[in-house]
């Protein structure tokens, strides 16, 4: 799959709007977001513009080990 064309799940975009004017992250499943979660295992992300939108494509982390 091509990650830079990923999609925002509805949950993605539910928690954009408790981050205006920051970032949705797209983290590995075997990970929880509750916890430490190592740079490694976060895929990407989306901006969130002011208003809790996500804006612009997903960008890659390239420090993501599968």
């Amino acid at each position: 799959m091509d990650k830079s064309n990923k999609k925002p799940t509805s949950g993605e975009i539910k928690e954009a709007l408790s981050f205006p004017n920051g970032w949705v992250y797209c983290i590995h499943p075997n990970y929880s977001a509750d916890g430490d979660v190592p740079s490694t295992a976060i895929i990407g992300a989306w901006k969130v513009d002011a208003n809790g939108k996500i804006v612009g494509d997903f960008i890659h982390n390239p420090n993501y080990v599968e």
